[in-house]
């Protein structure tokens, strides 16, 4: 399965999505052939064709900016609106934090991994649990979030 990670600057409202990137999946490998000790007494019919193109890609999206864009950001495909949201605040008083390294993980793989201009991001992603992880001056804090969740915090 190939994993592409998509989006596109917006300045208007002062958000940020990410840029295309293609990444790979391992394929695992093909069972072994047997060869037959004996030859067949007939000749096997003609093989039908295999698809041997690549499952089709999966697209991820996110966007970063100021709570409240999402009333005025859609994600890029129409077909996978974005389901998966979380805040970065401080803990004393609330406050919204900005500049937070973002790395967001599905069974302990990294799927994306950026720096959020904003203190607000939406996700466009597979339904699934993720681990959402922000590092702020150094401190590293993580949620696990289902998709659906618009409104997890991250809280320093």
């Amino acid at each position: 399965m190939a994993v592409a990670l998509a989006a596109a600057c917006i300045s208007p409202a002062g958000a940020q999505i990410a840029h295309p990137m293609q990444t790979q999946a391992t394929l695992p490998a093909a069972p072994p052939t047997t060869i037959p000790t004996a030859p067949p007494a007939a000749a096997p019919p003609a093989a039908a064709p295999t698809n041997t193109s690549a499952a089709p890609q999966q697209m991820l999206y996110y966007v970063c900016g100021n709570s409240g864009m999402e009333s005025h950001v859609t994600s890029p495909d129409p077909q996978h609106p974005f389901n998966l949201g979380v805040t970065f605040v401080s803990s004393a008083d609330s406050g919204p934090l900005n500049q937070v390294a973002v790395k967001l993980r599905r069974h302990g793989r990294v799927l994306m991994d950026f720096v959020a201009a904003g203190p607000y991001c939406l996700f466009s992603v597979p339904d699934a649990d993720y681990r959402i992880e922000g590092t702020y001056r150094g401190e590293m804090k993580f949620e696990i979030v289902q998709t659906g969740n618009l409104n997890a915090q991250i809280k320093w």
